[in-house]
């Protein structure tokens, strides 16, 4: 009996045009949570299971160190799914690759939107 392995497609090279930074990303996050208003940041983090009291900390800007896997999660719970790359290699904080045009597109609008709003 033969055993079949499963085929894992090749990793491709990403498209570096499509990475925004954590800044940037952080000031999404922070900026859509806001968007929640007064009581609605705990039942959102009830219903996507994080923990409150970091996202709160990310929220106002007052965590201890950068938080790339939190601020991943979150992203995605945020309908902006995204992967982390150590880019440019030499840099210790990653950058978050967004899967195409349109949704970096999408990003950037909804980004700029979020600090005109400030």
């Amino acid at each position: 009996m033969e055993v079949e392995c499963p085929v894992v497609a090749p990793l491709p090279f990403p498209d570096l045009q499509l990475t925004v930074t954590y800044a940037e990303a952080l000031r999404y996050a922070q900026g859509r949570l806001k968007m929640l208003g007064n009581g609605g940041l705990k039942p959102f983090c009830a219903a996507h299971q994080l923990t409150y009291p970091n996202i709160i900390n990310l929220k106002n800007g007052k965590l201890k160190r950068e938080e790339p896997r939190l601020l991943q999660r979150l992203l995605g719970c945020l309908a902006v799914p995204t992967e982390l790359l150590h880019y440019p290699l030499a840099s210790k904080t990653p950058c978050f690759l967004l899967p195409d045009a349109e949704a970096l597109a999408t990003f950037r609008e909804q980004l700029q939107f979020l600090i005109n709003a400030e």
